[in-house]
C-alpha cells in the first residue's frame, strides 16, 4: 500500500510540474508574444521613417542620463497640438491621421540631424537632441515649430485645417537628474503653454513645479475627460408664447462625471480655464451643437430650430476663436442665421479690441450675437444700442420681483422700443413658474425659457420633447 502511494504521488509530482511548467511557460510566451506585438505595431504605425517608436525614445533618454551621470547635457521639446480632438470630430479619423503625418514630417525637417522624434499619446511629439541645452537655439526651433505647425493643411478643394501647438521645453540637467524629472519638467511647461491660449512655447525654470502644482491635478483631470468624451450637452427650450411653438434651445455645457454624475458647467468652467482648454469648448461645442440640430432638422423639417451657445470673455479672447468657429459651420455645412453665440459681458465689448474683433466677424458671417443675463439699467441699454447685437436675453433678476418691478419696466419700455425698431429678438430666461410667465407675456415679451418649461435635458430628452409638444399644456395658463 505504501509503494502504491508513493509511485501515485511521486506520479502526481511528475504531472503537477509537467502542467504548471507548461502553463508558465505558456504564460511567459504570452507576454513576451504580447510585448512583441506592441513593438511591431509600435514600429509599423510611426507617423515618419525618421521617427523612433515611445520605447526607444525612453530607452535612449535613460541610456543618456546614466551615461553622463548629470555631466551631459541636451534639450527635450515636447509638442502638443491644440485641440486635435475636434478636428477629429469634425473632418473624421482617416483625415487626421493623413494631417498629423504632414505635420510630424514638417518637424522632422527642422531639427538637427542628431535630434531624435518620437510620436508620443496620440497627437503629441517629443524631441531629444543630445549635447544641446542653448537657450536661444531652442527658442529658435520652437518658433519655426510654431510656424510650419500652424501652415494650412489642404484638405478638399476649398477647404484647409488649421493647427496650432503648445510646446514645453526643459534642459538637462537643469529640470532634473531622471527620466521622470524630465517628463514632469514638460508636463507643466506644455500646460503653461496650452493654458495661456496655445500656439506658444514655453520653458522650464527651477520653481514653476511648484507654482502649477495644484493647477496641474485639474489639467491632467480635465484632458482625460475629454478624451474619454465625458462633456456633454444638454439642451434648455425656448418657447414662443404667441404662437404656441418652439423657436429653438440653449446648449448648455455638462460634465458626465464618472464618480459625482452629471455636473453642472458653473461647477467646473473654471478648471477649464485653468487648464486651458475653455479655448477647445467653442470649438468642441459648436461642433456637437451643429450636428444635433441638423438631427433635429431632418426629424423636424417644419421647425427651424434656432440653438444658441455661450462664450465666454476668455473664449473671445482668442483671436483665432472666430476663425476657428467659422471653419467648423462652413465643414457641416451649417445655417449662421439659425446659430446664436451668447457674450455675458457685453459692456467690454469696444474695450477690449481683440473681443471686437471676433464679434464682428462672427456677426460678418451671419452668425447671430445675444447678450445673455441681461441686466435692465440704463447704461446696459445703451452698451446694447451700440453694439452689433441681435438677441437681448433678460436676466433672471427681472423675475425676482415681479410685484415691485416699476423701475424695471419703464426700462423694459426704452429697450422694447429698440428691440422692436431695430428687428431685434428679445428672450425672457428664469420663468420658473405660471405667475412668472403670466408676468413676461403681459410685459409683451412673446419668447421665454425656464424650469416652468423644462430644465436642460440631453439629446434624447429634447427629442422627446419636441416631438410630443410638451411646453403646450404649460401656456394653458395664458389661455
Amino acid at each position: 500500500m505504501m509503494i502504491f502511494s508513493s509511485g501515485v504521488g511521486i506520479t502526481i509530482l511528475i504531472v503537477f510540474v509537467c502542467v504548471f511548467g507548461i502553463g508558465g511557460l505558456s504564460i511567459l510566451f504570452f507576454f513576451l508574444g504580447k510585448k512583441l506585438w506592441m513593438t511591431y505595431q509600435e514600429k509599423n504605425n510611426k507617423l515618419i521613417d525618421s521617427a523612433i517608436t515611445k520605447t526607444e525614445m525612453m530607452k535612449d533618454i535613460n541610456a543618456y542620463i546614466k551615461k553622463n551621470q548629470r555631466f551631459g547635457s541636451a534639450s527635450f521639446i515636447y509638442i502638443d497640438l491644440d485641440s486635435f480632438h475636434s478636428f477629429i470630430d469634425v473632418y473624421g479619423q482617416k483625415t487626421c491621421e493623413d494631417a498629423l503625418k504632414i505635420i510630424a514630417k514638417r518637424i522632422a525637417n527642422l531639427l538637427p540631424h542628431e535630434a531624435k522624434i518620437a510620436n508620443v499619446n496620440k497627437d503629441d511629439f517629443l524631441i531629444f537632441i543630445k549635447e544641446e541645452n542653448n537657450s536661444i537655439h531652442n527658442d529658435n526651433l520652437c518658433k519655426k515649430i510654431l510656424d510650419n505647425v500652424r501652415e494650412p493643411i489642404n484638405i478638399f478643394e476649398e477647404d484647409q485645417m488649421v493647427i496650432t501647438a503648445s510646446i514645453g521645453v526643459a534642459t538637462y540637467p537643469q529640470v532634473g537628474d531622471s527620466l521622470n524629472d524630465i517628463l514632469s519638467g514638460l508636463e507643466v511647461t506644455t500646460y503653461v503653454s496650452k493654458r495661456e491660449g496655445g500656439n506658444k512655447a514655453t520653458t522650464y525654470y527651477a520653481s514653476l513645479l511648484d507654482e502649477e502644482r495644484e493647477n496641474m491635478a485639474c489639467y491632467k483631470e480635465i484632458k482625460e475627460a475629454i478624451w474619454r468624451k465625458e462633456f456633454v450637452l444638454y439642451y434648455q427650450p425656448i418657447i414662443n408664447f404667441e404662437e404656441k411653438t418652439i423657436y429653438g434651445a440653449e446648449a448648455l455645457m455638462r460634465w458626465n462625471h464618472p464618480s459625482r454624475g452629471v455636473v453642472a458647467a458653473k461647477d467646473f468652467i473654471s478648471l477649464l480655464e485653468q487648464s486651458g482648454d475653455i479655448h477647445w469648448v467653442g470649438e468642441w461645442g459648436i461642433t456637437q451643437m451643429i450636428k444635433f440640430q441638423q438631427a433635429m432638422l431632418k426629424k423636424f423639417p417644419n421647425l427651424p430650430l434656432i440653438f444658441s451657445l455661450n462664450l465666454s470673455t476668455k473664449q473671445l479672447l482668442n483671436k483665432n476663436l472666430a476663425r476657428n468657429l467659422i471653419r467648423i459651420a462652413k465643414k457641416l455645412n451649417a445655417n449662421p442665421k439659425r446659430i446664436v453665440f451668447e457674450v455675458t459681458n457685453f459692456m467690454v465689448y469696444e474695450k477690449i479690441s481683440v473681443l471686437e474683433d471676433n464679434i464682428k466677424t462672427l456677426k460678418n458671417f451671419g452668425f447671430n450675437v445675444a447678450v445673455d443675463g441681461f441686466s435692465l439699467d440704463g447704461q446696459s441699454i445703451i452698451s446694447v444700442q451700440k453694439g452689433p447685437i441681435d438677441i437681448v436675453k433678460l436676466g433672471r433678476d427681472f423675475l425676482k420681483d415681479i410685484d415691485n418691478n416699476f423701475t424695471k419696466e419703464k426700462l423694459l419700455e426704452s429697450l422694447k422700443e429698440f428691440i422692436t425698431s431695430h428687428h431685434k429678438t428679445l428672450v425672457s430666461e428664469g420663468i420658473e413658474n405660471d405667475s412668472g410667465l403670466r408676468y413676461v407675456e403681459k410685459q409683451g415679451i412673446h419668447l421665454g425659457s425656464g424650469y416652468y418649461f423644462s430644465k436642460p435635458i440631453n439629446q434624447n430628452a429634447f427629442s422627446d420633447y419636441v416631438g410630443e409638444m410638451k411646453w403646450i399644456e404649460r401656456l394653458e395658463v395664458l389661455d
